[in-house]
């Protein structure tokens, strides 16, 4: 009887352990489930963070681009001959460096670049890249000149209108501030034909070579006339007497 008492007590025992089991297996279940809410729900918030963050990084990032970039005006100039174009900066930080890539088209190069405006700080080429640095802080300008660039043209561009870009825009202000464009900033160049030089030694423009013009450019030297490039007969720079002299040698057929 007793061994009967053991084993019907041995019974329970087997069967109310799986119950205990079960009932602990669900306390644990419900822990662990609740834990792993917990750990979803901090995730949550931390992306939810990082994307607030990434956001506002993003926007500033992109107000820093639009109120501090380079920029070329538009220019005008001759078949075969050279023409300056001026690099200008808008800025609302202070800035320290810059750096740009000039994109020419076929046929149009790089002669020289010239600091110029609020920036005092030479112009390093290297190629078509520029690059210039400063110890002093340049503060805010709304197009600003600060280079000139001199560019070449070809004789044989055709007469039309080309792009020129300002791509790999960057510039660094104080406090360790980068600000680099996304896109690049695009100016013109018209490219014309020769003006008509005329006729050599006609400085004063009726048609032909003749005494009145030596008295055309003695009038320039004396001061009672404008300058003009037909005066500089012999194309050396100046006006003066050896221009007179070309003139009576065109008179006398020796030119």
């Amino acid at each position: 009887m007793a061994v009967g008492k053991k084993c019907v007590s041995l019974q329970r025992i087997i069967v109310f352990r799986p119950k205990k089991l079960t009932i602990n297996n669900n306390e644990t279940n419900k822990i662990n489930n609740l834990f792993t809410l917990k750990i979803y729900l901090m995730k949550r918030r931390f992306l939810f963070l990082m994307m607030a963050v990434c956001s506002f990084v993003g926007a500033n990032a992109a107000i820093n681009r639009a109120n501090n970039y380079l920029a070329a005006d538009d220019a005008t100039g001759e078949q075969g001959k050279t023409v300056e174009v001026t690099l200008r900066m808008t800025n609302d930080k202070q800035i320290i460096n810059w750096q740009t890539d000039l994109v020419l088209p076929e046929g149009v190069t790089l002669v020289s670049v010239a600091k110029a405006g609020v920036w005092a700080e030479d112009i390093t080429v290297t190629g078509n890249k520029l690059f210039s640095e400063t110890e002093t802080p340049v503060g805010a300008n709304q197009k600003a000149e600060i280079a000139t660039i001199t560019l070449q043209i070809d004789a044989a561009v055709a007469a039309g209108e080309y792009e020129l870009k300002l791509d790999n825009i960057v510039m660094n202000a104080v406090n360790d501030v980068s600000i680099a464009q996304t896109e690049a900033k695009v100016f013109k160049l018209t490219v014309t034909e020769p003006v008509n030089p005329g006729i050599k030694g006609d400085v004063n423009g009726d048609g032909e070579v003749n005494v009145m013009d030596a008295v055309a450019v003695y009038d320039i030297m004396a001061g009672n006339a404008e300058r003009t490039d037909v005066a500089d007969v012999n194309n050396d720079g100046d006006v003066n007497v050896m221009d007179v002299v070309a003139i009576y040698d065109i008179m006398a057929g020796n030119n």
